[in-house]
């Protein structure tokens, strides 16, 4: 009895324990299976954020060049690695982003960056390409389509867009005066760096402090289109910062005409310049 009693509970706990060691290696592989898609996801969203971007060119602005319906691949390290003004999978907004640069835009760059038109980031972010026509510190003539560099003198013309005639493209460091009458012109590019714009009683109030004067935190392009009839560009709504440049398209991966609904063969692979 005592021997059957025996041999019966030597044979449950046999036949127990292999159960228990199989949930645990099924625990463990799920974890490890669960840990690998984690790092998966994060070296994904780590490649997407600083590395690499496919985007995809809507308008004609930038013919012939890009095209509409091109797909490009863009280089996020061509000028160096960093984090974007916008924190990934979140609305924050970082007003100094960090950014290690090894180069720096220069004038005749085609550039990617984030359109920032608005004081604060609309809520779905839009991208753009243009080409760099001015560097920070240039000073620019630009009348409808014709653009003249570092021009010592031009004859008077009512400017056809707002950010046109004469134009100073900033540059980190620089100060500007401010007064009722040009604060308009700078308020979006302050308020962008993290500050805010008031007029009371026609004194200029930043961050509710009267000033009279204003110093750039960040560096500054003057942007357009290669078909410039048909861009909406610095022209219209001012300077890009360097802090909003998100990188140079390398490589045209795809292309389909929206019209047409057709590929474009020859245009894949091809590179801008």
């Amino acid at each position: 009895m005592v021997a059957a009693w025996y041999h019966c509970s030597m044979s449950i706990r046999e036949t127990a324990l292999p159960r228990s060691r199989t949930n645990q290696s099924l625990w463990r592989q799920l974890l490890r299976w669960l840990a690998l898609a984690g790092l998966s996801i994060a070296f994904a969203v780590v490649i997407r954020t600083v590395v690499v971007g496919i985007y995809v060119i809507p308008t004609s602005s930038m013919e012939p060049t890009l095209v509409a319906g091109d797909v490009v691949l863009v280089s996020k390290l061509r000028y160096g690695p960093g984090l974007p003004p916008v924190i990934p999978l979140t609305d924050i907004v970082v007003t100094r982003p960090l950014r290690w640069w090894w180069k720096h835009p220069q004038r005749g760059d085609v550039v990617v960056f984030r359109f920032a038109y608005h004081a604060r980031y609309p809520s779905e972010p839009e991208y753009f390409v243009k080409r760099i026509v001015g560097e920070p510190g240039d000073t620019l003539w630009v009348e409808g389509d014709s653009l003249w560099l570092h021009l010592p003198r031009r004859r008077h013309t009512t400017p056809d867009q707002p950010y046109t005639g004469r134009v100073i493209v900033p540059m980190a460091g620089m100060t500007i005066p401010l007064d009722a009458g040009t604060i308009e012109y700078w308020r979006p590019f302050i308020e962008r760096e993290g500050n805010t714009v008031d007029i009371v009683r026609k004194l200029v109030l930043i961050n509710r402090e009267s000033r009279t004067d204003y110093t750039f935190k960040h560096d500054y392009y003057y942007v357009l289109g290669d078909n410039r009839a048909r861009s909406f560009d610095s022209r219209w709504w001012g300077f890009v910062s360097s802090a909003d440049i998100i990188g140079s398209p390398v490589l045209v991966l795809w292309s389909k005409s929206p019209a047409l609904g057709t590929f474009r063969w020859e245009r894949i692979g091809t590179v801008p310049r």
